[in-house]
């Protein structure tokens, strides 16, 4: 039903396809009022439910951060410990320790909005009891500086072997990764070896890619990763400088 002018002080009534002004009563009256103060009240939120449910993802969203991070900072101390790194990890042990950005996280690319993102990364001792060489326990966590959503997580690890660092990593994108590159006091160039998708993820196939930690200073380093794709050449996609918390 179309409402129409509400002239001479009555209401519109619907009856079946016809249309009769009746004349208000003090009861109609008092409770066309309150149903317009209702009416009123209610159309500051347009969608209700809808709302309701982001404020429910959103306040979901910042608790998995502040999880995730709070989990991290929870490791025993001795797992960052410099003195207790096996002889063949000294060579990148500057790497050990929680590094966080807040929010200057920047990412790029050609099939993406640009974006601001914060991130925490934990590289930590692994269980001397674990079988292989010695590695270090790789953990990263980014989260939108907009809106405090998950974005994505990286968990793997790294290891040396003669002049070579090797990073292994499992996204939860559905991708796997291996890395390698020559070992370094301050700074790695990791080169893509390997790379594995599952078959249903939404991201483009990524044909190569580079990843660089830069150690700026001993409470800065500086991460940067270039992508090549099925459908684009190779160019910056992510770069971020990370502050020591531990």
């Amino acid at each position: 039903m179309e409402r129409g002018p509400g002239g001479g002080g009555g209401h519109v009534v619907e009856t079946g396809q016809q249309q009769h002004n009746t004349p208000p009563t003090s009861s109609d009256g008092h409770q066309s009022q309150k149903q317009q103060q209702q009416s009123s009240f209610l159309a500051q939120f347009p969608n209700p439910p809808a709302m309701f449910l982001r404020i429910v993802l959103a306040l979901f969203s910042l608790a998995f951060v502040v999880a995730m991070c709070t989990a991290m900072e929870r490791r025993n101390p001795s797992d960052y410990d410099q003195s207790r790194v096996p002889s063949n990890l000294r060579p990148i042990s500057w790497l050990l320790g929680i590094w966080r950005s807040e929010h200057d996280g920047k990412a790029m690319f050609p099939t993406i909005p640009k974006f601001t993102f914060g991130e925490q990364i934990s590289i930590a001792l692994s269980d001397s009891r674990m079988s292989g060489p010695p590695a270090f326990n790789y953990t990263a966590f980014a989260w939108s500086a907009h809106d405090q959503d998950e974005l994505h997580s990286e968990n793997g690890y790294i290891t040396v072997d003669g002049g070579k660092v090797m990073l292994t990593t499992v996204m939860n994108n559905g991708f796997v990764t291996v890395e390698e590159g020559p070992v370094s006091s301050s700074h790695i160039r990791f080169k893509l070896v390997d790379i594995g998708r599952i078959s249903f993820s939404r991201d483009l196939p990524v044909h190569d890619l580079v990843r660089e930690w830069t150690l700026m200073d001993h409470n800065h380093f500086e991460a940067r990763l270039d992508m090549e794709t099925l459908t684009h050449g190779m160019q910056e996609h992510t770069m971020n400088i990370y502050t020591r918390v531990l």
